[in-house]
């Protein structure tokens, strides 16, 4: 990777760092993880802070629930197919149910893995995570995301799992603007009124590139960014969707469960027929060898491809979808 990015493996580590030194205190597991989380520096300013369980996720849920039955704030960090699969029944019974303080850090989420093969591509994380009681979901986008994130995370108890995509960001990723700092609304990065183009984390990007390719061509179009993906924020949701004719929900997931499926839900709750959805997500069948563009590519989560397949929907043409 080129010099000019940013790591949010990196950026994470250093909000934790900043944490320890400003006195506040917690304890990092790490599940078979921790050259590829960058947490090593943690382990070598703070050692008591650190805490290395090796292939052991389920392991790791149960001592993170001992820790927290006694009053530490604790996060476990692994590779989110695993950390968030293997693990599951300790997460459900334990984390989620006693809702303690334990914040679940998935690495590698969404499609940058896919060349690793089927068991490393997380395409059902979120559907899983969402379906626990008392979870609140981060995916953080930039740099600036990650600092806040990590800050919302101490400054709140209970259980929470932040969702980290690919982590590379070259220098125009770093950070992006927006109406709302608070990280429990969806953040507005432009308003339009025809199309509304909501996503988070990495492929923010691919819905930032559509977003300008739309309005060049004079389609007016709106992009929101769900930092705090659930519990969702529906005001700002239903408030955009008032004069939307389009909405489009870009994901690196599976089509079952994720945003797409969050969005579905609240368009059939309150009957907003006026408003066409188009789905952009992966899928449960993910090719495997692709390089991370090529799986963005395939699934059409670039910004040409995204904005394609709008006018293709504005212009009555049937929209391909990935398998």
């Amino acid at each position: 990777m080129s010099s000019q990015s940013v790591d949010l493996r990196s950026a994470f580590a250093a909000a934790l760092i900043g944490k320890a030194r400003e006195e506040h205190a917690f304890t990092l597991i790490s599940v078979d993880s921790k050259t590829s989380s960058h947490v090593e520096q943690i382990e070598a300013e703070y050692p008591a802070y650190f805490l290395d369980l090796g292939v052991m996720e389920q392991c790791a849920a149960g001592v993170a629930a001992g820790l927290a039955s006694c009053g530490h704030k604790v996060f476990i960090v692994g590779i989110a197919s695993f950390v968030t699969m293997r693990a599951y029944e300790q997460i459900r019974t334990v984390l989620s149910h006693e809702n303690y303080d334990v914040k679940i850090v998935g690495l590698w989420s969404g499609l940058y893995y896919t060349f690793q093969g089927h068991t490393h591509v997380p395409h059902e994380d979120i559907s899983i995570m969402r379906s626990l009681d008392n979870v609140s979901i981060y995916c953080p986008s930039s740099e600036l995301d990650m600092r806040n994130v990590v800050d919302l995370l101490f400054a709140e108890r209970g259980f929470a799992y932040l969702r980290v995509e690919n982590p590379f960001l070259p220098a125009r990723m770093r950070a992006h603007g927006g109406e709302s700092l608070e990280l429990g609304r969806l953040q507005i990065l432009r308003r339009g009124h025809r199309v509304a183009i909501l996503s988070m984390g990495r492929c923010l990007f691919g819905a930032i590139d559509a977003a300008e390719l739309l309005n060049d061509k004079g389609i007016s179009c709106s992009l929101l960014n769900a930092i705090r993906l659930w519990p969702f924020d529906e005001t700002s949701f239903l408030a955009v969707l008032k004069k939307t004719e389009v909405l489009v929900s870009v994901e690196e997931h599976g089509k079952v469960g994720g945003l797409a499926s969050i969005v579905s839900e609240l368009l059939v709750r309150h009957r907003l027929d006026h408003v066409r959805h188009l789905p952009i997500s992966g899928s449960s069948k993910y090719q495997n060898n692709l390089s991370y563009e090529d799986a963005l590519d395939s699934f059409g989560l670039t910004g040409v491809k995204i904005s394609k397949a709008v006018m293709q929907l504005l212009d009555g043409r049937g929209v391909e979808q990935a398998d």
